[in-house]
């Protein structure tokens, strides 16, 4: 009978032990909740939400300005147009078009006035291009006063015509007729890099940096006509800034 009583009281006490362990792990967790809401009172959590703007099947019109950075003795600004169609989130087609004029620096200024030295120079006049465009990055950043703006990163790859205008001015020798001017056009290829940031669901700003290498005729700009005709390859490394609007 002294057993049987005491088995049941071991029962008892391990039945109560288990009970104040519930309540105390219970009244722990509550606690510790307690404390992480307080800990994060100061701050707003934002969910993951789909794209603010969406590109597919939609065209892209734009217009950039356009300068040709790695020109030694001359500034070349264009004006250009675009239009993309983006068949889907990642990939697009694109053909542009710009037309410029380029003014020169003073230290071809100089050159020519004090040493009487004239450089021959390859002044663009247009750049007409198509390609296609890969954007592999979509996201967004938060400015310092609590606006979230979005932008994707693109790439570009394409193949066109470039203008090279002719005016001639080195041919000063008196032995020497000098060619009326012209514009000649080449063909290249071109790589670029860009981003877009969305005004809004139809507006965005863009540039880019991209690299127009063409392959130009030596003789189209010599002073004598009878040069043997020869090829040389130049670069154009632009930076072009504008606007696009979706539709």
């Amino acid at each position: 009978m002294i057993n049987v009583q005491s088995k049941t009281s071991r029962i008892r006490a391990l039945v109560k032990s288990m009970c104040l362990a519930c309540a105390f792990s219970t009244v722990a967790a509550a606690t510790m909740a307690s404390a992480a809401d307080d800990r994060f009172d100061g701050y707003e959590i934002r969910v993951i939400r789909p794209r603010f703007m969406t590109k597919s099947n939609r065209f892209e019109l734009g217009a950039q300005g356009i300068f040709i950075m790695n020109q030694s003795f001359i500034y070349t600004y264009l004006a250009s147009g675009l239009l993309d169609y983006h068949f889907s989130e990642s990939w697009a087609l694109e053909i542009n078009g710009a037309y410029g004029a380029s003014i020169d620096k003073q230290d071809k200024t100089l050159l020519k006035r004090d040493f009487q030295i004239s450089t021959q120079i390859l002044r663009t006049a247009y750049i007409a291009a198509g390609g296609l465009l890969w954007t592999p990055i979509y996201g967004k950043t938060q400015l310092p006063g609590g606006d979230v703006v979005y932008f994707d990163s693109f790439l570009s790859v394409e193949a066109g015509m470039t203008g090279i205008s002719y005016d001639y001015a080195q041919c000063v020798s008196p032995n020497t007729t000098k060619p009326a001017p012209t514009t000649k056009g080449y063909p290249g290829v071109g790589l670029g890099f860009g981003q877009k940031y969305f005004l809004s669901e139809d507006t965005a700003i863009r540039w880019d940096v991209r690299d127009y290498l063409f392959i130009y005729n030596l003789a189209d700009g010599s002073c004598d006509p009878t040069v043997p005709k020869g090829t040389n390859s130049q670069q154009n490394v632009t930076l072009q800034f504008g606007m696009s609007t979706f539709f």
